[in-house]
């Protein structure tokens, strides 16, 4: 049953219009950040910084720390930016045209429906994730200065792609437990948009540094990196707050999902608690 779960919710919204177009769409953005950096990145190696508009002493003084970057920057702006967006998108569809309701029938075990829903929203949103890594490593391999190509090992891009995975798997549980709560396509994606401005802002910087520092796009950023520079955490902190925060959501969508389905029953959660005991 799990197994049908699985597949099933895996092909349905794969199979959405709305995935469709919209993974296109932030392929797209990706390929063009990426022709951007690559441009960046040339100049600067040129020694024609002045073309872009940027101090030729920010190229770092490792070819491997640049060549790491442009491996990382693109996939994960797309991942931890625009895929949040395409979860909400695509998965709120499941209230919008009462799949919901649908879905119960075929599967009457909540449990086994809301592991199904999970793991193939996981399972998408890394895909999505390797798909963006791959085309960002080809475009890099093509049109990359010639002395930096030689930096491009499997080996790097592995590691960075796992990286952006884990960052994927925590903003797609993020943004599942919004779909869960607010169930509308529209509220889920303003909820979402919120959520990215705060975090890329700063305004909570002026609060308390260790309140912005929770937040995973910039308290995991030396994790995503793999290097720390100035004040940026350390990067077992990073990949600690990763895992405590995907762990938080994941809590947070069973706990959602199971007053959900009491209330659709007729009962209380306590009640059924103290039926147990």
């Amino acid at each position: 049953m799990l197994k049908r779960s699985f597949f099933s919710d895996l092909y349905k919204y794969s199979s959405l219009p709305t995935f469709k177009i919209t993974f296109f769409l932030i392929l797209g953005v990706s390929i063009f950040f990426t022709i951007q950096n690559i441009q960046v990145i040339n100049a600067l190696v040129e020694g024609n910084g002045r073309e872009v508009n940027l101090d030729p002493s920010i190229l770092s003084s490792n070819p491997v720390y640049t060549v790491r970057d442009a491996l990382l920057s693109s996939p994960y702006q797309a991942s931890v930016i625009f895929l949040p967006i395409l979860v909400s998108l695509v998965y709120s569809t499941h209230y919008q045209f009462c799949d919901d309701y649908f879905t119960q029938l075929i599967i009457p075990n909540w449990k086994v429906r809301l592991i199904g829903f999970i793991a193939s929203s996981i399972v998408l949103s890394l895909l999505s994730t390797v798909i963006f890594s791959i085309v960002n490593a080809v475009v890099l391999l093509i049109f990359l200065d010639s002395t930096l190509k030689n930096y491009l090992e499997f080996t790097l891009f592995l590691d960075v792609t796992v990286r952006v995975m884990i960052f994927a798997i925590v903003l797609t549980l993020l943004a599942i437990f919004l779909v869960r709560v607010i169930k509308k396509s529209i509220s889920s994606l303003i909820a979402i948009v919120i959520l990215l401005v705060i975090t890329l802002s700063g305004i909570l910087r002026g609060f308390s540094s260790n309140i912005e520092n929770l937040l995973p796009l910039i308290g995991a950023k030396s994790f995503a990196f793999g290097r720390i520079e100035g004040t940026q955490t350390s990067q077992l902190y990073g990949f600690t707050l990763l895992v405590v925060e995907g762990v938080v959501f994941l809590v947070l969508i069973i706990v959602v999902e199971m007053i959900r389905m009491r209330r659709k029953n007729g009962k209380n959660i306590y009640q059924s608690y103290r039926q147990k005991i």
